[in-house]
Parts: C-alpha cells; sequence; structure tokens
C-alpha cells in the first residue's frame, strides 16, 4: 500500500496490515445511504443516512460486519460522482456530516464544483502516459504548468477506517469494503476498479479492492489523525519522486483532494508527488521506497555517488540548521545568517514541497534580531509556499499570517536579543 505523506506531516509506514485471524459467522449488515432531503439548503439539520432496506426492502443485504463499523454511501456527492465509507457513525456526525452538508447547502460549494470543473475545462493539464522503467502508467504535462496551478481537485471515491483492519474480521471487512464500491455510481465504480492492483506484497489475498487500496491509498484524517485511508482515482496515477513538482493536500471540511504544481512544469514532464518525507538521506529514501516494491529512479536517486554524497551532506545540514533555528536557549546559534543558509539548502535540494517551514524559520530568525524588513520578507516567501503546501487554514499559516499583520507582537519577535531595529 502506498501510505502517502499525510496533512500532520510524513507518515512512513510499511504496508503490512494486522490481519483478525479469530473465527467469525456471517451476519447481515446494511448499507447506509444518503437522504438527500435531509441536507437542507439552509444547513439546519444534519444529514440523515437511512438503511438499504428502508429505501427498497427487496434490496440485498451483501455482507456481513460489526455494530460499530458500517457502510456509508453518497451516490450524489459531488456531481452525481458519489462517495463510500466504511467508518463509524461517529465519524460520520462528527466529521463527515459537515462535509456533506456545506455540499448540499445551497451555494455553499456551487463555487468549488465549479472551480473543480473549470480545472477540467481548462484544456486537459496533463495526459496518461506509459513511463520508461518499471514505473507503469503515469501522468505528464500537455502543456506549460506554473508553480502553483491546481491541476487535480477530486473527492476520494473509497474511504476506510484504519482500525477496522483490527477489530473487524478479514472476511467481513473485505464483504465491507467491495460492498461500498459496489454502492457507487457507475463512473466512480469503474475508475476504483481501474486503478492498478496490487499483488506486490503477496498479502492481498486476491481481493480486487483490498488490492487496489494497498497500492493506491492516502492516509487522511478525520476524526483524528491519519485515521482512514482513501482511494483518489487521479491522484492514485501519479509516480512518487523524492524531489516531485506537485504538492497534494486533503480537506476535511469539503472531503476533496487537491494537487497543484509546486514547481514550473514544462510540457511532456512527468507530474511527480512524494509517497515519503523528503528530508532523508539517501539510504534511508531507498529503505523506505523498497517496502513498496520498487526502486526509485528519480533525478536526487540516480545522481553519482559523489551526487549522492553531497547530497546526504546537505540533507544533515537541514537538520542540523533546523535544530539551531528552534533552538530558543541562551545558547542558540540560530542568526539570520544559518537562517538563508538553510533556504538556500531547501533550495539547492529542491525541497519545495517543505520550503514554507524554512521561510518560517527564517521569518523568526530576523525578527528575532528585530529586522522587520527581512522578517516579512521571509515571511512572505512562507505564505507564498504554505498555501500550497500547508494544511488549509491550519496553524503554521494561520501563525505566519499574524506574524506578517504585526511581526512585533509575536512571540519572537527580539527574542535573541542585540541587532538593529529595522
Amino acid at each position: 500500500m502506498r501510505i502517502k505523506r499525510g496533512l500532520l506531516g510524513a507518515c512512513i509506514i510499511s504496508p503490512t496490515w494486522t490481519h483478525s485471524m479469530q473465527p467469525h459467522s456471517p451476519a447481515p449488515f446494511h448499507v447506509f445511504y444518503l437522504d438527500k432531503a435531509s441536507c437542507p439548503a439552509d444547513g439546519r439539520a444534519a444529514p440523515r443516512f437511512f438503511k438499504d432496506d428502508e429505501a427498497d426492502a427487496a434490496k440485498k443485504q451483501a455482507c456481513t460486519g460489526t455494530d460499530r463499523y458500517k457502510v456509508y454511501t453518497d451516490a450524489h456527492f459531488w456531481g452525481e460522482r458519489g462517495i463510500s465509507l466504511v467508518t463509524t457513525e461517529s465519524v460520520i456526525r462528527s466529521a463527515v456530516s459537515d462535509g456533506l452538508d456545506r455540499h448540499y447547502r445551497r451555494g455553499d460549494m456551487a463555487a468549488a464544483a465549479a472551480a473543480a470543473a473549470e480545472v477540467v475545462a481548462r484544456g486537459g493539464a496533463f495526459a496518461e502516459r506509459r513511463m520508461d522503467g518499471n514505473k507503469g502508467v503515469g501522468l505528464v504535462a500537455r502543456r506549460a504548468l506554473p508553480r502553483g496551478e491546481l491541476i487535480i481537485w477530486e473527492p476520494p471515491t473509497l474511504v476506510v477506517h484504519l482500525s477496522a483492519r483490527r477489530h473487524v474480521p478479514d472476511e467481513a471487512r473485505l464483504r465491507m469494503q467491495r460492498a461500498a464500491v459496489g454502492a457507487l455510481p457507475l463512473g466512480a465504480r469503474s475508475e476504483t476498479l481501474g486503478l492498478m492492483g496490487g499483488g506486490h506484497w503477496g498479502d492481498g489475498d486476491g481481493d480486487e479492492i483490498e488490492d487496489r487500496l494497498r497500492t493506491n491509498s492516502f492516509i487522511i484524517s478525520l476524526e483524528e489523525p491519519m485515521d482512514h485511508h482513501a482511494l483518489f482515482t487521479q491522484t492514485s496515477r501519479m509516480n512518487h519522486a523524492c524531489r516531485p513538482n506537485c504538492v497534494y493536500q486533503f480537506d476535511r471540511r469539503t472531503l476533496t483532494h487537491k494537487v497543484y504544481t509546486i514547481q514550473d512544469v514544462e510540457p511532456g514532464q512527468e507530474l511527480t508527488i512524494s509517497y515519503i518525507e523528503p528530508i532523508a538521506t539517501y539510504e534511508e529514501r531507498r529503505r523506505i521506497i523498497q517496502t513498496w516494491g520498487f526502486n526509485c529512479s528519480c533525478s536526487a536517486c540516480e545522481l553519482p555517488e559523489a551526487g549522492r554524497r553531497d547530497s546526504d551532506r546537505s540533507i544533515g545540514l537541514i537538520r542540523e540548521y533546523t535544530r539551531e533555528l528552534q533552538d530558543w536557549s541562551d545558547q542558540s546559534r540560530g542568526t539570520p545568517g544559518l537562517a538563508e543558509r538553510l533556504v538556500r539548502l531547501y533550495r539547492e535540494e529542491r525541497l519545495y514541497t517543505d520550503i514554507a517551514d524554512a521561510y518560517r524559520l527564517a521569518s523568526w530568525a530576523y525578527g528575532a534580531v528585530r529586522d522587520r524588513y527581512n522578517a516579512l520578507r521571509m515571511a512572505s516567501s512562507a505564505v507564498r509556499f504554505g498555501l500550497l503546501t500547508w494544511r488549509e487554514m491550519g496553524m503554521r499559516i494561520n501563525d505566519t499570517l499574524l506574524f506578517m499583520m504585526d511581526p512585533e507582537a509575536h512571540w519572537t519577535w527580539g527574542k535573541r536579543g542585540g541587532g538593529k531595529v529595522w
């Protein structure tokens, strides 16, 4: 399974699942379908799901499950595309219902739907192409794409609670996953089944949905940090690079996934994302990537040995400088000069997916010596990249915006003393 980087940082996990081996006897369960009438335009009531036999008494109860985990399907979500979840009622109430409510509230999601349609209508940012080597199919740019362009905006077709693997017997869980995909509209169901299956790990049990989850799923956060994995049928076709030219975000408020370019991309160039934490040495990256059954052939991994040594040395310095700039003790060496070197290393290593953090530290370093001009210069760059890579309106972006509004009021201002008031 591709455990892709989540909203709260890197999630580096081996694709080995915990299986429930206890004996069990099948018991009927219901697929719960969204009642669109329960999503009023004014948003005053929470969306309500009804059981399949409440909609049609003759509907077949397809599989087994537990009282805690159920299959929830909204066949009308995102312009009749649909979404299915294998999760708990608690998650539906605390996290999912708000996204559904936003979708059906009059006018609230109209702009989002129109913008998503515009992404597709702009002339096709990418095309599928069979790539060289062992990459299989990938996405390539059909035209020049400037940094910051939104190229994919999509909801998941299938979302599965990760804890279901511990608490639901395997046979029951697999049937629930199949029922969830089977309840989707034809288009979303076909796209899901059209994803590359597993077989890489040798433990997919031949189940077509399980194989696709293992190979293509992303970790997302709904009720708790990184508590579900989800299938995004377009994003899943993007190959890995340790120095990618695209970055992605999951927005829990709208239950959608966005992919942006993080660098300028030339026509014909492959569009890539990183499956792992990019601030890692060559050997660290290689060990993690090999757990997914392939060797990375990106430009960073294909460097000659001397180039890899230089890159590893830069990664070591990035870690060292970051520690120094995060140290606010009297012994800290976190100077503006060190912060400038940190930003330069990020740029030399093309670590654009994480460079906003370097700019943020640099803004603090300048603010700590009361250099207002350079503090705002660095904070502006942090926001420019952070809007693409940080969680939407999360702690880091909010803190940086507040810093820009009034740097003298920020807790880091003048913290390291000395310096000149600019």
